[in-house]
């Protein structure tokens, strides 16, 4: 490197450092005076929220929003204070192990055959913002019809239209094309963006081909969901956004709301069918913090089962398995779902992709850091999405959802989908080291009507045993067909004039390990599924919504735990069936939405209980 180079390389790092510097001043040194992370937590708070990420930073804002009323937040990763978690390309494509759990699923009989022990990957955030800190930033609130199917399954409540207030609350939407309409707001703390700024020319292409299949452009999170789509993203000024710097680092002057980072709850304590308190462990110490009013999980699809689970709320013969006592026979963790994804690779002549060596050169640091542009600026090189309707589908809507990457996730170090050595060969052959041509694309094939379902079960009481998740991906036949259906249409659109404009070409076919199929036929493209595809990491239902009368719920329509007083479960785990092809937008709705239910709730208590005059 050039001295000249290594100059300008020294001051992109410099101000890195400084943007540090200044983040965790505000978080640690600042927030202490201004009582949000206090050396000492109380011993009894009026709720107790459990887990810091997508929902549970969104429900400390808003139920501390009473200066009368105090809150404890407890999250078992660290602060957000990390600069490249702000950058959205390094923290999409770069994501850091200390901000992530490692969580994998048990052995699939149906998928993940070219997987390392047929084990799904799962990643899911360990960091203020969970999941919303870590992501591909991607904003997507899915079909209207979903959520209705929410209310045919007996939520009422919480249809489409019940449902929107909360999104509108929650966005400030600045995509100009769509921004005036019905279905958008402007004035909420969540910040959307159009990501497809920082790929015109792919974007260009993408559309293009798009359109010559039929598909014309769309809002993806609008009336309708068929069509192709840009990049809604959570972005502001080309950094991320997430539930933490939108819901929390605005509110750090509350004296009456206390966040706790590094801390583990083991369990919730419930005496005499009321939640009282949970027990966590903070440096290694154990602690013990009261609840007078509630306790509310939101740690997560995989975590908040797991906690239930442990505290005595759970199957009775699985828990009685384990020796822990039942407090609430439930079916907890009996309907788990999981999106999954079938990454496929093209490769084209033109420089055009973002590689690792481009996107974190001088040149490129130098215009994100001056100004805020650049291939930095990409959430994860995501270009568009087509959202397609397949001959399964009966309902004029999209069914199975493919995204466009001006990349190859795999070259970057933290994307590793896990497949095993043989596969990474084959796959993305290499040199001495180093892949032969960095010069690739990505499409993501994913189902979004998911039929399968599995479970999540406890493996020991001991809080730290990660539990067994076991989605059961691609038991249904029908979530395979409309993989092998999204793979066709992937195959249509390297046909098409635009794509040819750039030399683009499928990828490593044949796979050698179907080729006893067909090239190109279905029981080939099946084949390639079962082998190729990967967890999406959207999980649901472990602690899933209904009505008093379903007894396949977990919570009632108000998100409280049957059978169990003051305490609720807030987060993706009890969605009852998959909305969206990434659940960070419903997540954050779903808290906007507690957030009223549990202070309306306590309105309509202070009412009850007040003495006659």
């Amino acid at each position: 490197m050039k001295t000249g180079e290594v100059g300008r390389s020294l001051v992109w790092w410099l101000g890195l450092g400084l943007f540090s510097a200044l983040l965790t001043f505000l978080y640690i040194n600042g927030s202490k005076s201004l009582a949000a992370l206090p050396d000492k937590i109380n011993t009894t708070y009026d709720f107790v929220i459990v887990g810091g990420g997508t929902s549970g930073s969104v429900l400390a804002n808003r139920l501390s929003e009473s200066p009368d009323v105090t809150v404890l937040l407890l999250e078992a990763g660290g602060l957000d204070s990390d600069p490249d978690i702000q950058i959205p390309l390094l923290s999409s494509l770069e994501r850091k192990l200390e901000h992530t759990w490692k969580f994998t699923t048990t052995p699939q009989e149906h998928a993940f055959k070219s997987l390392d022990g047929k084990r799904g990957r799962l990643n899911t955030g360990r960091v203020l913002g969970g999941r919303s800190t870590v992501s591909s930033m991607v904003y997507l609130r899915g079909s209207s019809k979903n959520y209705n199917m929410w209310e045919r399954l007996g939520a009422a409540g919480w249809g489409f239209r019940d449902v929107v207030p909360y999104f509108h609350k929650l966005e400030n939407f600045r995509i100009e094309e769509f921004q005036t309409s019905a279905y958008h707001s402007t004035k909420g703390p969540v910040m959307v963006s159009d990501g497809s700024q920082t790929h015109p020319l792919l974007h260009d292409i993408y559309q293009k081909a798009s359109a010559t299949l039929g598909l014309k452009s769309t809002d993806c999170n609008g009336k309708d969901y068929v069509g192709f789509c840009s990049n809604p993203i959570m972005s502001d000024r080309s950094r991320r956004v997430s539930t933490s710097s939108a819901y929390l680092l605005p509110v750090l002057d509350r004296k009456n709301l206390h966040i706790a980072p590094y801390s583990h709850v083991t369990k919730v304590l419930i005496s005499s069918g009321k939640a009282v308190g949970v027990e966590y462990l903070q440096n290694g110490r154990r602690e013990v913090v009261g609840a007078s009013k509630e306790v509310i999980l939101s740690a997560g699809p995989i975590h908040s089962p797991h906690i239930l689970m442990l505290s005595g709320v759970g199957p009775r013969n699985h828990l009685q398995d384990h020796k822990i006592q039942v407090h609430a026979d439930l079916p907890v963790g009996s309907f788990i779902q999981d999106h999954m994804i079938l990454p496929i690779r093209g490769s084209i002549n033109e420089t055009l992709t973002l590689t690792y060596p481009r996107s974190t050169s001088v040149l490129a640091k130098l215009r994100y850091n001056l100004l805020g542009g650049g291939p930095l600026s990409s959430n994860g090189a995501i270009v568009g999405h087509s959202l397609v309707e397949t001959k399964l589908n009966k309902s004029s809507e999209a069914d199975t959802m493919i995204s466009f990457l001006a990349t190859i996730p795999e070259l970057w170090s933290a994307m590793d989908y896990g497949y095993d050595g043989n596969t990474k060969k084959e796959l993305l052959p290499v040199r001495n080291g180093r892949p032969n041509s960095t010069e690739g694309v990505t499409f993501l094939v994913q189902p979004l009507n998911i039929k399968s379902s599995g479970t999540l079960r406890i493996r020991s009481t001991n809080p730290f045993d990660p539990p067994d998740v076991d989605p059961r991906y691609l038991e249904h036949a029908d979530d395979v067909t409309n993989v092998i259906q999204g793979v066709k249409y992937y195959f249509k659109l390297m046909k098409t004039r635009a794509f040819a404009r750039v030399q683009a070409r499928p990828p490593f076919l044949p796979f050698s390990k179907c080729s006893n199929h067909k090239l190109n036929s279905d029981s080939y493209l099946e084949c390639l599924v079962r082998h190729l595809a990967v967890p999406g990491s959207n999980l649901i239902g472990g602690c899933k919504m209904g009505s008093m009368k379903d007894n396949s719920s977990v919570v009632d329509l108000k998100l409280r735990v049957k059978g169990v007083e003051r305490l609720r479960v807030v987060d993706s785990s009890v969605m009852p069936t998959l909305v969206s092809p990434d659940l960070i937008a419903p997540s954050i709705m779903l808290a906007e939405k507690a957030a009223d239910i549990i202070k309306s709730g306590q309105v309509s208590k202070k009412k009850i209980t007040k003495k006659p005059r």
